[in-house]
């Protein structure tokens, strides 16, 4: 079963590229058509580092320079046009990651590919001294689709062993402009690196397997996906804190003895949501003679202070004896005649 280094996704022209972590890198220009090598402006698509057979899309790190191979497109999980640069022929170099060392050590010329309609290469020219190899690309065989070999070049210069893969229309190269021909807007790269003997492998983040270092490794350099792009992982956000306690909102939350809704005080809850108890009853007033009441101390009470009447003027019951009704009957709360 084979496996892919496919990192992250970039959109170039129409197709959806597919890229490695770590070392790739290409041009993102916008898509022109290329027509037989010449390109009327930036050229669309990308390219790709492959072993022989095809079957790992930008491997990135290889263990020999004769190793690395040109792919024409993705993996068998893409259809051959994902990405791939338009009809017509192109030429390739090796340089040091910065360009600024060319490193392929033969004529341009011996370094001339074709790519056909269905977006794969299925032709390496071949001449006097021209030693590039190739070999079939499994997952688009039926294409026609053939991987070429990059060797020869020199050694990098870069301490880290980093190359840099270049492509262009055969109609842009131009010895005397660019770099070594090769105009920036006009090709694409592809870094890639060889080991230096005796180094560890370093980690690569993207690659399905969790490595030293990292606490997950989901295939991809996704992030929001349980597993981020530098291999963390990620955890849900803790919920938000509780409302702080409001008074006034309906809600009985702790430290508040009652919450009626509202900060009214005087309603049995008050601003500040403690329990209102009702007012005490109003004292009972000291007793009153002629107020109706008959009081503790009260033979009669009959309204008024008036005497003479039943009841006098200090509520005691009166004698009439002598000059008209004879008595006065002291009832619940009041004196009646008779």
């Amino acid at each position: 079963m084979r496996s892919y280094r496919i990192l992250s996704y970039v959109m170039f022209g129409p197709a959806l590229a597919l890229y490695g972590a770590c070392f790739s890198e290409s041009t993102s220009d916008t898509s022109a058509a290329v027509g037989n090598g010449s390109a009327n402006g930036n050229v669309h698509g990308a390219i790709f580092t492959t072993t022989v057979d095809g079957t790992r899309v930008n491997a990135n790190i290889y263990d020999a320079k004769t190793d690395v191979y040109l792919d024409g497109g993705p993996g068998t999980n893409a259809p051959a046009s994902a990405a791939s640069l338009p009809e017509g022929d192109y030429y390739f170099q090796v340089t040091d990651p910065s360009g600024q060392t060319l490193l392929s050590t033969d004529a341009v010329a011996c370094r001339r590919i074709h790519v056909n309609a269905a977006g794969v290469i299925d032709v390496v020219y071949s001449g006097p001294g021209c030693q590039h190899a190739q070999g079939v690309d499994v997952d688009h065989a039926a294409l026609g689709a053939i991987t070429v070999q990059l060797f020869p070049y020199l050694d990098t210069p870069n301490n880290g062993g980093v190359y840099k893969a270049w492509v262009t229309p055969v109609g842009e190269y131009d010895a005397a402009k660019g770099v070594h021909g090769f105009l920036h807007n006009k090709s694409k790269t592809d870094n890639f690196k060889i080991k230096i003997p005796g180094e560890p492998e370093a980690p690569i983040c993207g690659d399905g397997h969790v490595d030293a270092g990292e606490e997950c490794d989901d295939g991809n350099s996704m992030n929001d996906d349980g597993c981020s792009s530098t291999c963390t992982e990620e955890h849900e956000p803790p919920p938000p804190p509780p409302p702080e306690p409001c008074c006034g909102d309906g809600h009985l939350d702790a430290g508040e003895q009652c919450d009626d809704g509202n900060l009214t005080s005087g309603d049995g809850c008050s601003a500040t949501c403690v329990i209102e108890l009702p007012p005490p009853p109003p004292p009972p007033s000291e007793p009153c003679c002629g107020d109706g009441h008959l009081d503790a101390s009260e033979e009669c009470d009959d309204g008024n202070t008036t005497g003479g009447d039943g009841c006098s003027s200090v509520c005691r019951v009166e004698d009439l004896s002598a000059g008209g009704p004879t008595a006065c009957v002291t009832c619940a709360n009041a004196v009646s005649r008779y």
